[in-house]
């Protein structure tokens, strides 16, 4: 017996540092990611999966959570190709693994659901979301801020769709889930505000949109602080608002407020900021300040610097072979 649990004890000690390894290289692919640093996150995830395999038994859904970790730092690099494989196989296994409500089944199809969105898929996003948000709804133990990751993943299906009408109830549903998962001050919250009110604008039913634009501008500005690019898109709505009603004052500030922050964040806002110069260019038109308006049209644009997706990291990931054959979910790699 005693002999038994020495032999055993090299095992687990094996597991262990693998399970800290794989926690260690986890939470850098996360904080990398966050960051923008996408090179570094895939580096980071990479080493994950390669620590979760070396338990043993392996352990399959914490190699599938290694892959769903990966499979967003792909997605943020829009190699769709390369991530859809992996989170179909991360689907199937977690369906096996656990019971149909379960948090990472539900985190899954709201994975795969983005994606299906970012590569034109529509039709095939629609039911995943669908089916998360009733799955979601029926279990015991909810995440109301993933069920509402799932109602305004739907919302923004049906606004690509201009499906506007439509959109009004995942949206009102993930404002009210993201405030009481979040508080009503919490940017989160702005977020679901700004996007319930923005599917009021494009229906044109601006004394719906108007407080909650100025709700959501209220909560971006005390979250984000007043230069922030969130209060930035929300100033350009609200501007178009107070021309319709006939505050041109007001419209005129809110459109050159916009302007000044996205000129702050020149090279990156310039494209930003030329639309609203845009916007302020025709509402001067339209008011008889033709001189101002062509003025601010002949203004130069400087051309937009590149977005940021790598690190100091250099060369290029190994890339985990995708599952591949029928029957019970193979193990990538």
């Amino acid at each position: 017996m005693r002999a038994k649990l020495r032999a055993s004890a090299p095992a687990a000690r094996a597991n262990f540092a693998a399970t800290e390894d794989f926690n260690f290289y986890r939470e850098a692919g996360w904080r990398a990611l966050r960051k923008g640093y996408l090179d570094t996150a895939e580096h980071e995830f990479i080493s994950a999966i390669k620590a979760a395999k070396k338990l043993v038994p392996v352990d399959e859904r914490l190699v599938a959570r290694a892959f769903a970790d990966y499979a967003w730092a792909l997605q943020q690099q829009k190699r769709y190709a390369e991530a859809e494989p992996l989170l179909k196989w991360v689907l199937a296994v977690r369906e096996a693994s656990f019971t149909p409500d379960a948090l990472p089944i539900i985190q899954t199809r709201n994975q795969l659901a983005t994606l299906y969105c970012d590569v034109g898929r529509p039709a095939e996003a629609e039911p995943l979301l669908v089916r998360a948000i009733a799955e979601h709804e029926k279990a015991a133990q909810s995440s109301p801020s993933e069920l509402a990751r799932s109602h305004t993943l739907l919302g923004l299906l049906m606004v690509d769709q201009k499906r506007f009408a439509e959109a009004e109830a995942p949206f009102l549903k993930a404002f009210r889930l993201q405030e009481k998962a979040s508080g009503s001050y919490n940017a989160e919250t702005g977020d679901a505000l700004n996007n319930l009110a923005r599917t009021y604008h494009e229906q044109r039913k601006y004394d719906q949109a108007r407080p909650l634009f100025e709700r959501a501008l209220a909560i971006y500005e005390q979250s984000r602080g007043p230069a922030d690019p969130s209060v930035a898109r929300v100033l350009d709505p609200l501007a178009r608002i107070d021309e319709i009603r006939g505050d041109l004052e007001e419209a005129e500030a809110k459109y050159r407020r916009a302007i000044g922050i996205w000129e702050a964040m020149a090279p990156a806002g310039q494209a930003s900021r030329s639309e609203v110069a845009g916007h302020l260019a025709d509402f001067l038109d339209h008011h008889g300040r033709g001189d101002e308006a062509r003025k601010l049209r002949s203004r130069p644009v400087a051309t937009p610097g590149s977005p940021t997706t790598g690190s100091p990291a250099t060369g290029t990931a190994p890339t985990p072979t995708p599952p591949t054959g029928p029957g019970r979910p193979r193990l990538p790699g």
